[in-house]
């Protein structure tokens, strides 16, 4: 079920979640949400999941779709809880939301709050460049995460093509994986309108970006399916490219996002790799 709760701070939503969550849950509370949204306007939430047991299949869809449709609404979610797998689907959900999403335990309920209002950060930006090019680069490749502050990434990718006149192209992959956790199956019926829901998101926030560093042409904007570090690599080998640029410890997903895979990256790419640290 869902209850809100009292965080005493303005602009910040407080949310407890606790049993298996039904579809009728979420009929009831999504209206009571989307009310405090209206009133508070774009939000920070806190998720006190301590006691969560996990989802129907048509619940996690509703939980999934109503997350795309109001993405713009949320500016930070801090989920509170202490099971391994709840850390994993909210990474997992992490990817394709502008907001910034963080898991906090148990025992970190004030850094949760002190993190929705902007207190401190989670990390400083560190950057390592490689050395100064034998010859000018050619075609730089940025894999991207889409997080907010991997925006900061594209602008490094920006003042390097520049410098170099360079071709700039950018690239997110799309790790295919199937919808499920431990309480229950994989929901077949509705995988494939779910991967269509995603990759669109994909593909939207791949237009934005490519607009925001000055990518023209629609050639040099890529959406790839697969695991990322080889398909990454792949796609430079490809394509001449002899840099690529990705962040390294993003603050959202999991395996498959481009902190995760940066070293992999840097040890097996046919060209210069620079990694920011976000």
């Amino acid at each position: 079920m869902f209850e809100t709760i009292a965080v005493n701070a303005d602009h910040i939503i407080g949310i407890r979640v606790s049993g298996r969550l039904t579809d009728e849950d979420y009929k009831k509370f999504l209206p009571v949400l989307n009310d405090l949204i209206s009133k508070e306007g774009p939000v920070s939430v806190y998720v006190d999941m301590e006691n969560f047991e996990g989802w129907e299949p048509k619940a996690a869809w509703d939980d999934l779709k109503f997350g795309i449709a109001h993405d713009i609404d949320f500016k930070r979610i801090a989920v509170i809880g202490d099971k391994k797998w709840v850390q994993w689907m909210i990474r997992l959900s992490d990817i394709f939301f502008s907001a910034e999403m963080h898991y906090f335990s148990v025992a970190e309920k004030q850094q949760a709050m002190d993190w929705l209002q902007e207190k401190k950060e989670m990390k400083t930006e560190e950057e390592t460049t490689p050395d100064e090019p034998t010859v000018p680069y050619n075609h730089i490749l940025l894999a991207t995460d889409f997080s907010a502050h991997a925006r900061r990434a594209g602008q490094r990718a920006r003042e390097l093509a520049d410098k170099y006149q360079a071709r700039l192209s950018l690239v997110h992959v799309f790790d295919d994986f199937v919808l499920y956790d431990e309480f229950y199956e994989p929901v077949a019926e509705e995988r494939f309108a779910l991967q269509q829901t995603l990759q669109d998101t994909a593909r939207q926030h791949l237009t934005t970006l490519a607009d925001e560093i000055g990518i023209k042409n629609p050639a040099d904007v890529h959406l790839l399916i697969g695991a990322p570090k080889a398909m990454i690599l792949a796609h430079a080998g490809e394509n001449d490219v002899d840099l690529i640029i990705v962040g390294s410890h993003g603050r959202r997903g999991l395996a498959r996002l481009l902190g995760s895979v940066a070293s992999g990256i840097v040890n097996a790419a046919p060209c210069d790799v620079l990694t920011v640290r976000l």
